[in-house]
């Protein structure tokens, strides 16, 4: 959660390059209630979910070389998004693209509805960072924020269903 939770202010800094700090203030706000409202449903599990099985050295390895994998694919690919939209950063062009390969991978590795969750939010993190740059529409914002806070009532709900069963 504390990832999840840099990972908003630091988009919240690249938003802001293109959007007033107001407006750029609702990414960051609702990051923080997302990340909340996963972090509260997660503390409110009982203690045999939450312990996690020990990562192996080679898990580390393969995961450590996609991370870098996808920083080389933002760093090669973050010049041709600022071909494609003039109006972008080469810094929002790299953050974005690191958070979009970032998720994805997260995606692709895992089965967990935590950190599938945290991955959704991090590719739409990616992609609002995009959208950031290229538009300006405060309907648009309240919509990607209504997803951002839906992802994470959603990954709640994934995460204490199984708690919900056993109780009743």
């Amino acid at each position: 959660m504390v990832s999840l939770t840099v990972q908003y202010a630091c988009v919240f800094v690249l938003v802001s390059f293109s959007w007033p700090l107001e407006t750029a203030a609702v990414k960051l706000v609702a990051g923080w209630m997302a990340c909340a409202v996963l972090g509260l449903a997660l503390k409110n599990l009982p203690k045999e979910i939450t312990r996690q099985k020990p990562i192996a050295l080679s898990d580390i390895i393969f995961r450590l070389i996609a991370a870098i994998l996808a920083g080389l694919f933002a760093y090669t690919g973050g010049s041709k998004v600022v071909e494609w939209f003039p109006v972008i950063s080469i810094e929002q062009a790299y953050g974005a693209l690191i958070l979009i390969t970032l998720g994805l991978i997260h995606l692709g590795l895992t089965m967990q509805s935590l950190r599938v969750v945290m991955g959704l939010l991090t590719v739409l993190s990616g992609f609002g960072i995009i959208y950031a740059a290229v538009e300006s529409s405060i309907l648009v914002t309240g919509l990607l924020t209504i997803i951002t806070l839906g992802l994470s009532i959603v990954g709640a709900y994934l995460l204490t269903a199984p708690t919900l069963e056993e109780a009743s």
